[in-house]
Formats: structure tokens, sequence, C-alpha cells
């Protein structure tokens, strides 16, 4: 059915990644909290439903467009080219009129903010549409994934306090070396097509030791995350949940087959603990 295919081509059917753009808003929305406490719940509620259903339709947008540009790469590729675009099953014309309808959908759920936070989210915009060319000209497109996924944690910033302050930025920072991590795992399903037809990855950039560079930005991870508890005089409470998660993440690291696919998958999906246990610590920090 064509609607099986326009689900498959903004990734509903994978919804992983809508839960790691939307963790990161949530780590903003609770970080504000932390210095205005008397927020309403009803605020609340209204911002992190609009940050859920904005997660949710630009992540798909965010699917599309990569498609788009990455149509004759998918192609080669065992693991992707059966995807809509690539196989025929949408048009190229089609698929534009679907990121349309997501783009006017994502503009709507975006004016219901402050004017700050829509701006900030043109900024966003930017991001989605540049990170897919990335993997071209540089070894390290993860790096603009993680400025693209943890954008929310600036935006809930502006969002609820309408300024982005020092914290925000340390917390952002831990984000985006968190999206190095689990998209770098993600790519090594790919590593040797990419290898082939010249698509660029930290995957391929990191390949001669791996692991030990990940269980590294782990721990870089893990130091801002203390840095971040210090600076906002956090309980033991934070400190000890933040351990854990580095601890969980650095053995998912250890243990991974990087040269099985699946092994990958399963270890880029464990990561929604991840960023549980990251909210859990912020939450009661």
């Amino acid at each position: 059915m064509k609607f099986s295919s326009y689900l498959k081509l903004a990734r509903l059917n994978q919804p992983t990644g809508i839960w790691l753009l939307f963790l990161p808003c949530l780590f903003g929305i609770f970080l504000a909290l932390k210095t205005a406490p008397d927020i309403s719940t009803f605020a609340i509620t209204k911002i992190i439903f609009l940050f859920f259903a904005g997660s949710l339709v630009m992540r798909s947008a965010g699917c599309v467009i990569n498609d788009l540009f990455d149509k004759k790469f998918d192609e080669k590729i065992l693991r992707t080219k059966n995807r809509p675009l690539a196989s025929g099953k949408v048009s190229r014309f089609e698929a534009l009129i679907l990121l349309g309808l997501l783009l006017i959908l994502g503009f709507m759920i975006l004016l219901q903010f402050n004017f700050k936070t829509i701006l900030s989210g043109f900024f966003a915009l930017a991001l989605i549409v540049t990170y897919p060319l990335m993997k071209r000209v540089t070894h390290y497109p993860q790096i603009f994934l993680g400025l693209t996924f943890n954008f929310g944690i600036l935006m809930s910033g502006l969002a609820l306090l309408e300024k982005i302050t020092l914290d925000f930025v340390i917390l952002y920072i831990a984000g985006i070396i968190w999206t190095v991590i689990y998209d770098t795992i993600y790519a090594y399903q790919d590593i040797e097509d990419d290898l082939k037809i010249g698509v660029k990855s930290t995957a391929i950039k990191f390949k001669s030791n791996p692991k030990k560079i990940l269980i590294f930005l782990s721990l870089v991870m893990f130091l801002d995350l203390i840095l971040l508890g210090f600076f906002k005089q956090f309980s033991p409470t934070f400190f000890l949940i933040i351990f854990f998660a580095t601890v969980f993440l650095s053995e998912k690291i250890r243990k991974c087959d990087l040269q099985n696919s699946e092994n990958c998958l399963a270890v880029f999906k464990s990561n929604l603990w991840v960023g549980i246990l990251i909210l859990t610590a912020i939450i009661f920090g």
C-alpha cells in the first residue's frame, strides 16, 4: 500500500529516532524547571506536548530530506536499498509533497511558542537540511547530527526561560557527544558499503580503534555532566545516576560486536535507556 510506503519514508515504523530527538528536549525542559520551579503544571504539560509533536514531525521531515539527498547512495547500500525512494515505491515528487506537509505542520507547532523560540526553530531547520550533506564533505557528520538532534535543549531553554544560560550549553555539549557515540555505532552497520561508495562517517574515522575512542567519549560526556551537576549544585542522586548511565553505556560499547549489524542496531537502540537515565538524574538532581 502507498500509505505504508509514506510511513516508512517518514520512518514512523522506526520510532527510536523520535525518542532520541525528544529526550534532549525533556532534558532541557526539566533543567529549566530547576531555575524556574514556579512554572504552572498546565504550561509544562503544554510545552512537553508541543516538543513531542515537534520531535515527531521534524524527525519525519528530516528522514524525508535525508532520503531525497541520499537516493543514489541508498540504492547501493544493502540496508537501505529497499527504502521507499531508493526502491521507487515513492516518487521524488510524492516525497516533496509529504515533506511540504510535514514542514507546514512543524511550522504550525512552532508558532505556539514565544518569539525567540520561533526564531531558533528556523536555525534548527537549517541544521536538519544541511546535516545529510555533511557525510559528503567530512568524516564527522555525527557531530552535525549531534548539533541537530540536541538543539531541543537550547530551544526548551528559550521556550521556558526566554534565554540560553551556561548550564544549557554544558548540557548541549553532553548531548552532542552522546549522539556521536550512538550514531557512530549505528554507522557501523553500513561501514563496508560506505567505504565502497565514498560516504564519510566517524565509524570510518575511528576504525583503527573504535571501542577505546567511544569509551573515551563516554568518559568526556560523563565529566561534562558532572560539571553540569556542580554548576547547578545538584544532589548526590544526580551524580550517582550519571555514573550508572556512564557505566551502562561503556559496557554496551565494550560488548558490542561492531562486525555484526544486528548487534550494532541493538546497542544503538539501548541508548534510549542512557537518555532515560540522564533525564531521571536531572529530574531528581
